[in-house]
């Protein structure tokens, strides 16, 4: 079905950004699943702003995948927890092991669960970490956990909780041979 909506922009480029996504919707590519999942995102959770720091390791973060990524890869705004080691020149880049809320179908040497409590709110009462989807993300992409109100949070998970992520995520690369000397 149809339908004529009017949009007031700011400038020309505004106009020819809005003409090109409804071209988009319009075709019904894979390309407009992932802008009604980003829009969905936008209206309903926390939007990043980004880092104007560089993180520690085992820093709790929130991750916004969105836009460039596409199923099976995340998708969403997520939290993640930072395994990337501080560098002397910062790239603002980051390396992230992602956070659910489900647990896996089934258990595996790179899942691992957080202990309870570890990630503010209650939504994440259990969370699981998916050492299988590490990725490497853009300062942009990231900012801290909103709690309340312009109250955000980046708790730092303890050293052996970091450990045993880091594990995973070496499992996960088939590096696993490497963790028998830590």
């Amino acid at each position: 079905m149809a339908k004529a909506v009017q949009v007031v922009v700011n400038s020309d480029r505004d106009e020819e950004v809005i003409q090109q996504l409804a071209g988009i919707l319009r075709a019904n590519a894979s390309e407009a699943r992932q802008l009604r999942d980003f829009s969905d995102t936008v209206s309903k959770e926390q939007r990043p702003n980004g880092l104007r720091f560089q993180p520690k390791p085992g820093h709790l973060l929130v991750c916004r995948f969105g836009l460039g990524f596409e199923k099976p890869e995340n998708v969403k705004t997520r939290p993640v927890m930072v395994i990337s080691p501080r560098q002397r020149v910062w790239t603002k880049l980051v390396v992230v092991a992602p956070i659910s809320s489900k647990p896996p179908r089934e258990e595996m040497p790179y899942h691992y669960k957080l202990p309870t409590g570890l990630l503010p709110g209650k939504k994440y009462e259990e969370s699981w970490i998916k050492g299988d989807m590490v990725v490497s993300v853009g300062a942009h992409r990231l900012d801290r956990i909103k709690t309340g109100f312009r109250q955000y949070v980046a708790p730092i998970a303890p050293e052996e909780v970091l450990r045993d992520v880091r594990r995973c995520a070496l499992h996960a690369c088939g590096m696993h041979t490497l963790t028998d000397h830590w």
